[in-house]
């Protein structure tokens, strides 16, 4: 049975087809190879035709794609599982810095001066404004984008996966959200105090 499509963010925003294989990446190696056939079996078309053979990293889909895969992934793979999508994307994350963008994330100040670029790499739509003079204590707000409950726990998990290290794991906390009625989509990092191990 497939999933109605109540979760449609009504826009034509899209998104780079590395969110696709990082959403596909991460069930793969969470849940199994087979998990993905029990996902397919559920999404709503048309989202489903945007993983249907072979998907380019550099390509524009439907932002509603990814949320059609987030959001029948969860219901398939872990119902009732709040940290489904936020652990997504701190795989996403992971993967991407990684991959490419160890450089403009290394520092805090990195971060702030490259998060409006890395921004308008990965969605064409909206824009992220970093807010805060000390770059430890900056703010991330997310603006004019159509956002639903799946895409800000994975902006969460994004968030705490490009800053954590091995030694000093972040949390990230949404603070405000357009889906509660702010202007705007804001994030707060903070890191874990550290261990006897500094002592």
């Amino acid at each position: 049975m497939r999933l109605g499509n109540a979760w449609h963010t009504g826009s034509m925003a899209s998104v780079r087809g590395r969110d696709l294989l990082d959403a596909i990446g991460f069930v793969r190696e969470a849940y199994g190879a087979s998990a993905l056939e029990h996902v397919a079996a559920r999404m709503p078309e048309p989202e489903l035709s945007c993983f249907r053979g072979s998907i380019r990293e550099v390509a524009w889909y439907p932002l509603d794609a990814l949320v059609a895969f987030l959001r029948t992934a969860q219901a398939t793979l872990a119902p009732g599982d709040s940290g489904f999508c936020r652990r997504q994307g701190h795989y996403a994350a992971q993967r991407q810095r990684e991959a490419f963008l160890a450089v403009m994330v290394a520092t805090p100040e990195a971060r702030a001066m490259t998060a409006p670029t890395i921004w308008r790499m990965f969605y064409d739509t909206g824009r992220l404004v970093v807010v805060g003079g000390d770059p430890t204590t900056a703010r991330g707000q997310i603006h004019a984008f159509p956002t639903t409950p799946e895409l800000c726990e994975r902006f969460r998990g994004i968030w705490e996966g490009m800053v954590s290290t091995a030694d000093r794991p972040a949390s990230a906390t949404e603070t405000r959200c357009v889906l509660r009625g702010d202007a705007f989509c804001e994030f707060e990092v903070s890191f874990a105090t550290e261990t006897a191990n500094s002592a």
